[in-house]
Formats: structure tokens, sequence, C-alpha cells
């Protein structure tokens, strides 16, 4: 017998697959800093002008190779580079300039107002 999951929405899909990869921790990396795909747009320098506008630049952080998209010092890039942001549930929530695309963003079931 098979079972199967009910959805009733996009949202239900992915806090499912969100409590579902909380729960791994095989490779012991955190549960959170599972959800990130990697993109690394998170890491190139944004200007913010005086309307709040946020404007994305080609400028990578130093520390992200652009190939790969990984950052060169990850496990320690807190302590080597204190300027690096911690993405946390909350900031998540917050920032306006994460994209929809996002693995955290995605996890947590959120898309931008247009």
């Amino acid at each position: 017998m098979r079972a199967f999951l009910v959805v009733k929405s996009l949202t239900e899909v992915e806090a499912f697959r969100y409590s579902r990869s909380m729960k791994r921790t095989e490779t012991g990396e955190d549960p959170w800093e599972q959800l990130c795909e990697r993109c690394g747009l998170c890491c190139f320098e944004k200007i913010e002008d005086e309307s709040g506008a946020i404007f994305f630049t080609s400028i990578p952080c130093r520390y992200l190779d652009v190939v790969t998209r990984e950052c060169r010092i990850y496990h320690r890039r807190f302590a080597i580079y204190p300027a690096c942001i911690s993405l946390t549930e909350e900031m998540v929530r917050n920032l306006t300039w994460l994209h929809d695309e996002c693995g955290y963003r995605k996890a947590l079931g959120l898309t931008r107002k247009r």
C-alpha cells in the first residue's frame, strides 16, 4: 500500500520539504545551511540608494569562487570575514533583495510581492 501526501498549495509542499530537510544531519552540516542552493547571489556586492532600491553589482566577495559559486573559506567565513552575512530565518523573511529561487526562501514558502 502506498501513502500519498495531499497538498493544497505550493506553500505546503515547501513546508514539508523544509521540515524534512531540517531532520537531515548525516553530513554534520547545520540543517539550515543545507537549504542553501549555492547560487552565490547573496555573495555579490549590493548598493542601496536613498529610496531603498537595491542594485546588484558584478563584484563578488573576494572569497567566492565565481565558477563553482562556493565560498573558499566557508567553514571559517565569519572569523576571517566578519562582514559575511549569516542568513537566519528571521533575516530571510525580512530581506527584500533575496530572490524567489533562493533555497532558504523556497523552503520557507516565501515569494516577493511584485
